[in-house]
Order: C-alpha cells, then sequence, then structure tokens
C-alpha cells in the first residue's frame, strides 16, 4: 500500500475549499506533508515530545500529532508570536502580513481536536528557546526566516535535543521576494546562510 494512502488526503490538498469541515479555516498550504512521509511510514509508537517553532494555522502542529506521534502520552511544544510576520522577524519581512489576521484564534480552532497534546509557548522564540528546560526527540525550524533569527533558534535548539535527537529546517532555499530563486544572492531575508553555517 502506498504511504498516501494512510495520510489523510485533505493534507495533501491545498485549496482552501477542500480542506476537512472540523478544521475549515485553514487558508495557507504551507505545510506539506509529503517532505515527513519517511516519519509517517514510522509512527513513533512510543512517547515522544517535539518542539515546533513556527506553527502558524496548526496545519503542521496536527499533521504529526494524527499521523506521527502515535502514542497517548505523546505531546508537542509549539512556539509561535501569532502576530503579524512584519513584527515577529528580525528583517521586517513584510509581504506575507495578510496571512496572519486573527491568526492565534484560527491556530486554536484548527487544534482543537488534539488541544490536551499540544503546549503552547506563545511568544519569540529568541526570548522562549532559552527559558526551555525539556528535551525534545524532533525539533522544526520554521519561524523567523531570517538568517540571524534562523542561526539563533539552530543554536538553542540544539541544546535542547536529546541524544539521537533530529533538527530539520524548513526552507532552505526560500528568500523574502521570491521562493527558491536559482542560485541567489542568499542575504540576511532567508535562511540558507544560517542553515549552512550551522552544520
Amino acid at each position: 500500500m502506498s504511504v498516501f494512502n494512510s495520510i489523510d488526503k485533505n493534507y495533501l490538498e491545498c485549496d482552501p475549499n477542500k480542506l476537512p469541515k472540523q478544521r475549515d479555516i485553514y487558508q495557507t498550504c504551507w505545510f506539506n506533508p509529503r517532505n515527513f512521509l519517511t516519519f509517517g511510514k514510522h509512527p513513533e509508537e512510543h512517547v515522544q515530545h517535539w518542539l515546533e517553532i513556527g506553527a502558524h494555522e496548526g496545519r503542521s502542529t496536527n499533521y504529526f500529532l494524527d499521523h506521527i506521534l502515535k502514542h497517548k502520552d505523546s505531546k508537542i511544544t509549539v512556539i509561535d508570536p501569532w502576530i503579524n510576520y512584519s513584527e515577529s522577524t528580525i528583517e521586517k519581512i513584510s509581504n506575507f502580513d495578510n496571512h496572519y489576521k486573527d491568526i492565534y484564534n484560527r491556530f486554536l480552532k484548527c487544534t482543537e481536536p488534539n488541544k490536551d497534546k499540544i503546549i503552547i509557548k506563545r511568544g519569540l522564540s529568541q526570548d522562549i528557546l532559552p527559558s526551555l528546560t525539556d528535551k525534545f526527540d524532533f525539533i522544526l525550524i520554521d519561524g523567523d526566516h531570517s538568517e540571524k533569527a534562523v542561526w539563533n533558534d539552530a543554536v538553542y535548539s540544539f541544546k535542547l535535543l536529546k541524544i539521537k535527537g533530529r533538527i530539520i529546517f524548513d526552507d532552505y532555499k526560500w528568500r523574502a521576494g521570491g521562493t527558491y530563486p536559482i542560485g541567489g544572492p542568499w542575504g540576511p531575508k532567508s535562511p540558507k546562510n544560517a542553515i549552512d553555517r550551522f552544520l
């Protein structure tokens, strides 16, 4: 059986009009579960604690809990300020603010079925990460895409990672003003230089 057969097809659907009725307020399809199929082939049946930096509407949060974190005691901590992107990014990246209207309430509504397994840390990652004491099995860095912010998230996250834990960076070749260009240049409004330096 194809691994896609075990995935709710609505997670693969980017038309907001075709998303599940119980989560009918998703407005973006920035999260693509195809990037996590390896995880989906081997759901985590033992207790896991994941950290997600940048949760937006909760589409990825729900996917992780519905398809990967199968143990009843598994949980996910999410860090997000849920404010306009231009207000939350070091480089004041401003061309995405229209996707952030009433964003915190959208997150709460979308993730309501999984609320008991979600630990919400509302604020900037640069402020919250240094205060965390838990260790995590998996960390997704998908918050502020500014180079400096990604670097800071990576450094702090590495300290919070369990032995044999994994960190995944989102949008390696993203840059403000145009996604996935051929070549570059890669500047302070892209995560690429920070990821390269960290690795």
